[in-house]
């Protein structure tokens, strides 16, 4: 029988690396990757030196010192009208069976809005997203992600949508043209992205967003998230000019578990409007090379989509973006939850006002991308 003594909420500390394996075992089970310790150092670590690993995470205590309630915060930061905030992006959070219904997520989601500049949240169900618009999140009239394919093998891609039992019509029914051109050999002002050259080059990302609410794209924050990453393997390809990085394509191969088919997932894609097709077109020569079976990028907000069009990627909205699994290990039908949401105990009046028409959020947001399982 659980005992109803009140639940302990403070933040994580280093210490508790161990009862957090533990309670991610009992959350997620067995094989969550959650159990492994350097994901976790990796994934809860602040992109800012000074602050401590797991700092942004809250807790919940009971009286034998577990802990039955977590709710992590990854370290990001925002721009907003080109200036940069902290932001506070919630993930994992999850109160054992016995321990809910006694207030300790009310509590919890509390603190960090009190003690954080703006809190976001990706990843919900309907109901959840009604409870953040109650509490005084603006989750965008209750929009979610977009979705765009670019099919690069019809049959096996097909193979696909039969395997999650999805009817694929939406998928053929228009000519696709970029399968049909030939692989480009060179891309004379790409280069190829890593740990050891992108101190060489002044970021020049945002010279056509100066409106858009967005990710604050830095070094540090992109050797964190692609380039320090223990555990997935991106391709990043920049367009530099006179040293100057003013655009950038951030590309991770997945296999379909079980077919073992390959695709390519655009997990971000960001700067100068007029250079985005050649990156895409590096992006698809890329693809073919690796003989992937489709290219999808994931995107909410609508500032590339003329480009994406352009190059014949199909768009998918709503339960639309079903059609194509969005795990892979297995794949499986999945509902599009992709929802968005921000708070601020300073800036609501700025994050009510925004819209999906002018923020930019990718995979590369928030938990979107990362681990589930042990390998």
């Amino acid at each position: 029988m659980t005992d109803k003594k009140e639940i302990t909420i403070r933040p994580a500390k280093h210490t508790d690396i161990e009862n957090l394996k533990n309670f991610f075992i009992k959350a997620y089970g067995n094989q969550t990757i959650f159990q492994d310790g350097q994901f976790l150092e990796y994934y809860f670590r602040s992109i800012h030196s000074n602050k401590p690993t797991f700092i942004n995470s809250l807790i919940g205590i009971n009286e034998k010192e577990e802990i039955v309630s977590h709710y992590g915060g990854l370290d990001y930061s925002l721009i907003i009208k080109n200036k940069s905030h902290s932001l506070i992006w919630g993930v994992n959070a999850y109160t054992l069976p016995d321990y809910r219904g006694k207030g300790v997520n009310s509590k919890i989601l509390d603190y960090f809005i009190k003690n954080n500049e703006i809190n976001g949240v990706i990843g919900f169900t309907d109901s959840t997203a009604s409870f953040y618009q109650k509490t005084g999140y603006n989750i965008f009239n209750y929009n979610k992600f977009n979705r765009y394919i670019l099919i690069l093998d019809h049959k096996k891609t097909l193979e696909v949508c039969n395997y999650i039992n999805e009817n694929s019509e939406r998928l053929f029914s228009q000519e696709l043209i970029y399968n049909k051109k030939q692989v480009t050999s060179s891309f004379g002002e790409i280069v190829e992205l890593t740990k050891n050259n992108i101190d060489k080059y002044k970021l020049n990302l945002d010279e056509d967003f100066s409106e858009i609410t967005t990710t604050n794209r830095t070094k540090d924050f992109l050797m964190w998230r692609f380039f320090e990453n223990p555990f997935i393997k991106y391709s990043v390809y920049g367009i530099v000019n006179d040293n100057s990085l003013n655009a950038y394509i951030a590309i991770r191969e997945e296999k379909l578990n079980p077919l073992n088919y390959k695709v390519s997932r655009i997990i971000d894609l960001y700067g100068q409007k007029d250079l985005i097709s050649t990156l895409l077109k590096k992006g698809y020569n890329e693809s073919i090379l690796k003989k992937h079976i489709y290219i999808d990028f994931s995107m909410f907000g609508s500032i590339y989509e003329p480009e994406l069009k352009s190059f014949n990627f199909i768009h998918l909205e709503n339960d639309e973006c079903s059609i194509l699994p969005q795990v892979s290990s297995p794949i499986e039908k999945r509902a599009n939850f992709e929802f968005i949401g921000f708070i601020s105990k300073t800036l609501n009046q700025e994050l009510s006002s925004i819209t999906k028409e002018n923020v930019y959020f990718t995979r590369m947001d928030s938990d979107r991308d990362r681990l589930a399982k042990i390998n």
